[in-house]
């Protein structure tokens, strides 16, 4: 597979990408523009949009029979360095190409709740994540998302918890409704259950009326801290199989394509993975779980949502 020779120049040495270069991009098993280049919204084409594709599932199948394409550090569209960024579609872009899980990382920074990964802000705020995903179900209200929400870093220069700032953004009276009320820390919502909402999946380990993450009822595959790209893919594959094999819905299986060392970053290891996985996920049946993914082509992401319709 070639690449764009523009996509992976540095922010000083690289021009502008044309409308016509995003879209090949978004086309490629790898997703990458230079730095400080997005592929907004306003870049898609109706065609790549998958607008309601919840609408077809089952109120009554747990959503641990759903496959579900998820972004792994879906704010860092923006990021500075390829130890940081996993990104390039825009949150809204995500939503609109089919995306349904967030991996959302914050810090509290000035008593705002800010998106980071590592010690780097991506000039995102939490505010912006909400706004998005409620101006998405308010026009899509089959859908339902599954955000998972850790503390990146720790608070600087804040008088406020992480808890109370947190808590701010759920309990105000434009995101509240948004957020689904988990009865227990591992419960497994049905489809019907959660549309147009946001189930929180608790990586920070004290928000209220959240799933926790992990959790009994979860089976996660996420070795992130690896250079073995060929070990990685049998894991990814395997606990494709898994999801593939659990039919009580009783599991819910989690599943990480991305992987990252500190000799080799996200990207790097995306180019290394992602057709590979791409390959093996066309025209498979059958539901996948929840899949978190760097740098992921509209393909891959389209595989995953058809694998959930004979």
């Amino acid at each position: 597979m070639r690449f764009l020779p523009l996509l992976f120049l540095s922010a000083a040495l690289a021009q502008t990408p044309t409308y016509e270069e995003k879209l090949r991009a978004l086309q490629l098993p790898v997703c990458v523009l230079p730095y400080n280049q997005l592929i907004e919204l306003k870049d898609l084409p109706t065609r790549f949009y998958s607008g309601s594709w919840m609408s077809k599932l089952p109120d009554d199948s747990p959503i641990s029979l759903v496959s579900i394409p998820a972004t792994h550090d879906a704010g860092t569209g923006l990021a500075q360095t390829g130890g940081t960024r996993c990104q390039v579609l825009t949150i809204p872009a995500q939503l609109s190409v089919g995306f349904r899980g967030y991996d959302i990382r914050l810090r509290l920074v000035n008593d705002e709740l800010g998106v980071y990964h590592n010690e780097e802000s991506q000039r995102l705020s939490f505010k912006d994540v909400m706004e998005a995903f409620s101006v998405y179900l308010k026009e899509h209200p089959t859908e339902f998302l599954v955000m998972r929400i850790r503390e990146e870093s720790k608070a600087l220069n804040s008088t406020k918890s992480f808890d109370d700032a947190f808590a701010e953004v759920r309990g105000s009276d434009r995101y509240g409704s948004l957020f689904y009320a988990a009865s227990s820390r591992n419960e497994i919502p049905t489809v019907g259950q959660l549309r147009g909402k946001v189930l929180l999946l608790d990586n920070y380990g004290n928000l209220p009326q959240a799933v926790d993450y992990p959790n009994p009822s979860m089976s996660v595959q996420d070795d992130y801290d690896t250079s073995d790209m060929d070990k990685k893919y049998r894991e990814i594959i395997a606990k494709f199989q898994d999801a593939l094999d659990e039919k009580t819905g009783a599991v819910w299986d989690v599943n990480y394509t991305s992987s990252a060392t500190s000799q080799v970053d996200q990207l790097q290891n995306a180019k290394a993975v992602n057709a590979k996985v791409e390959r093996w996920l066309r025209g498979k049946k059958g539901h996948l779980g929840l899949v978190f993914t760097n740098f992921a082509g509209i393909r891959e992401t389209r595989d995953i949502i058809d694998s959930n319709f004979p």
